[in-house]
């Protein structure tokens, strides 16, 4: 290829672009002497690529299947459905009346005593909506980052919901409910974390626990039975909903796990940046096998996945996985296990094996 049409093709490209372009990934993973010039002539031709281009290859090659072989778990997970209640309105018919006229300054009485209470409504009803919670969600593939109304900071993961009230008055817990996942940034209004009085704290409920802030950065992530809660800095404490378990003190760096299925909660030592990297849309699970990344897809972007060799579940893969998008994943994602990506409909892709075409 001519230096023009290099500069032509290739100038403008970003990460993403090289991680699709097929002569790209040829010089990655099937390297030869051909493939090794043509990508050097590239850099020669454009060195301010050089760092995208170095960036891109360290991507996918950084993508790769662990060492040790994992266990031979199988995993079982229903989505969760929510029942909406329905209540039918009936609406009374009221008969007929026979119609006065009303004198000029009587109507204008009338009309003066409508407009009062009509005003006086009005004023009832912005005063109950001011003080009825607020519900922010996201859909699937989305992302948002909101302010609550002490200034803490929340990052929504995508397939999520948080609510709340649109107004915490002085005095009063500031409180939180989760549905989903999100990353909490909160603002304290007493620095000294042992000392929160009552009115000071800031509390996320999740279905099976209660998170009451000590800290400040936390991730809480509530999916398929199980919460997962991971401490970035300062100091939380969970209590249970079932009331069975002791109240869990975390510090940072740690992994409380709880199910709903077996009621015990589960602690571990963990690196917080690998549970909070899907804020910069990265996923990187602990040692996650295909499956764990699958379930993570699925929930995220609410397609259904499958596995057509299903020992590849039971794979597990090291390296970060971009979830800009699901195609993004799901091409990293196959590259690395050597499959197809089939779209069988709407709402179902298929990962086949390219070995068994």
């Amino acid at each position: 290829m001519k230096k023009e049409a290099i500069s032509h093709k290739y100038i403008h490209y970003k990460e993403s672009d090289f991680l699709t372009d097929t002569a790209f990934l040829e010089w990655v993973y099937e390297p030869t002497a051909a493939n090794e010039a043509f990508w050097q002539e590239v850099i020669s031709t454009l060195p301010q690529q050089k760092a995208t281009i170095h960036n891109a290859r360290l991507y996918l090659t950084s993508v790769t299947f662990a060492d040790h072989t994992p266990s031979d778990e199988a995993a079982a997970a229903s989505w969760e459905k929510h029942l909406l209640r329905i209540q039918n309105l009936s609406t009374s018919i009221t008969p007929a009346t026979k119609v006065h006229f009303l004198s000029r300054r009587r109507l204008l009485r009338v009309a003066a005593a409508i407009a009062g209470v009509v005003l006086l409504t009005g004023a009832w009803y912005l005063l109950k909506n001011d003080h009825r919670p607020q519900m922010i969600s996201t859909r699937f593939g989305e992302m948002r980052t909101l302010t609550l109304p002490d200034g803490s900071r929340v990052n929504l993961n995508a397939n999520s919901k948080i609510t709340y009230r649109p107004h915490w008055e002085k005095g009063t817990d500031r409180e939180v409910w989760l549905e989903g996942e999100a990353l909490f940034t909160v603002n304290h209004l007493n620095k000294d974390t042992n000392q929160v009085k009552a009115g000071e704290k800031f509390l996320v409920h999740t279905k099976d626990l209660t998170v009451t802030v000590l800290g400040t950065v936390f991730d809480v992530r509530q999916r398929r039975h199980t919460t997962e809660v991971v401490l970035e800095s300062g100091k939380i404490r969970l209590s249970f909903t079932n009331g069975n378990n002791q109240d869990i003190l975390m510090n940072p760096g740690q992994l409380v796990s709880y199910s709903d299925v077996d009621k015990k909660p589960v602690t571990a030592v963990t690196a917080p940046e690998k549970y909070t990297a899907w804020k910069n849309q990265r996923l990187i699970l602990q040692d996650p096998k295909v499956h764990d990344i699958v379930l993570y897809l699925e929930d995220n972007f609410g397609k259904k996945i499958i596995m057509e060799d299903a020992t590849l579940n039971n794979r597990t893969v090291n390296g970060p996985i971009l979830i800009t998008s699901l195609d993004d994943a799901l091409f990293v994602l196959s590259t690395v296990l050597n499959t197809t990506i089939v779209k069988q409909d709407s709402s179902t892709i298929i990962l086949r094996s390219r070995v068994a075409q």
